[in-house]
């Protein structure tokens, strides 16, 4: 069975002491932390072991904290659906939400979840990652203010605090974003928030949000009717593209296709289980979180509902899209030059 480790924020110093998992509203589940923690241990992660029943083991790291866009990788866990094609699997949410690609380029986990646009800046940097299938194949990220801030659109951010998790493609695209409205980067005061996206903004902590899902970030807010303004990519300019992707280092699918192949099926019938079983989703995350306040489980609950019809059936990665999405990052001056698709993805995995 596979090892979900989070923990909650109060314990973020502890987290990072031990290169460990965070979150805004996770929970502990016992002692699991992240390892290698040591340069030594690292460099041994890079091969795949074999454990003494024969399994193959792996470490996998979320995009951030347990929730929908994963429910797939939480019910193959429940399930033992990694177990049956002989994978024993460990999962870790990041330490903050900007690390996954890092964490599978330097080999600290052999999988992980990340945004499409953040491989190909990734590999630009040096990162040979490429993306093996799609679990949110449409955008779902926003800019979120709430009503009483008297922000009345883009152009009223001059001034104001914007708080982001820390992903390097947001704050390109939230760059993108302002110099429609006529601001640049220095006109705003931007924050990394990691995953205290919501609590910054209902504590007054920042006047907006960039970077949060509409689907989970905004959905904690109208639970408490903070009245949100939740405007979504996709009308603020930035085309489509597969919001959250499996991915693996280049090396693994080269020398280890069998095992990408593997994995990738067992995410696939976990996703297939949690569309059709939400109730068993919900309580996978809930057992996956360690437990919570009625009130989080309702507000997981929430984001579960809103987040099941976006995953995506077939994990397919459309390449007209991705490649469109490479176009027009490089015309924005994200990238330096035009990645392959042979570079960022490939679909022989789904």
């Amino acid at each position: 069975m596979t090892r979900i480790c989070l923990w909650l924020v109060g314990l973020a110093a502890v987290s990072a002491g031990l290169a460990g998992c965070g979150g805004e509203r996770g929970q502990s589940t016992a002692s699991h932390q992240r390892e290698p923690s040591t340069a030594a241990e690292t460099a041994k992660a890079r091969v795949l072991v074999e454990g003494p029943d024969g399994s193959t083991k792996l470490k996998v790291t979320l995009a951030g904290e347990a929730g929908g866009e994963s429910a797939g990788l939480v019910l193959a866990d429940r399930r033992g659906y990694f177990r049956d094609v002989g994978l024993d699997v460990w999962v870790g949410a990041p330490l903050d939400p900007g690390r996954p690609v890092q964490y599978v380029a330097k080999g600290i986990d052999d999988f992980g979840v990340t945004q499409q646009p953040q491989i190909s800046i990734g590999n630009e940097k040096g990162a040979s990652v490429v993306a093996v299938g799609s679990l949110v194949s449409r955008p779902t990220e926003t800019m979120i203010w709430l009503q009483r801030s008297g922000i009345g659109g883009i152009a009223d951010l001059r001034g104001k605090r914007i708080g982001f998790p820390g992903v390097p493609f947001q704050k390109d695209f939230l760059e993108t974003v302002l110099a429609r409205a006529g601001l640049t980067l220095d006109d705003v005061q931007l924050r990394n928030v990691g995953y205290r996206l919501v609590s910054s903004l209902l504590a007054g902590e920042v006047d907006a949000i960039f970077g949060g899902s509409w689907n989970l970030e905004g959905v904690e807010p109208e639970l408490r009717e903070a009245k949100p303004v939740i405007t979504r990519v996709q009308d603020l300019g930035i085309p489509d593209y597969e919001e959250s992707v499996v991915m693996t280092r280049t090396e693994i699918v080269e020398d280890h296709p069998e095992v990408v192949r593997k994995f990738m099926s067992a995410v696939a019938r976990g996703t297939a289980a949690a569309i059709a079983e939400p109730g068993a989703a919900s309580q996978a995350l809930f057992i996956a979180t360690g437990g919570a306040p009625d009130y989080y489980r309702e507000a997981r609950e929430a984001e579960l509902k809103a987040t099941l019809p976006l995953l995506s059936r077939s994990g397919h990665m459309n390449p007209q899209r991705a490649g469109d999405l490479v176009d027009w990052m490089f015309e924005e001056q994200m990238l330096e030059r035009r990645p392959s698709l042979d570079e960022l993805l490939t679909n022989a995995y789904r």
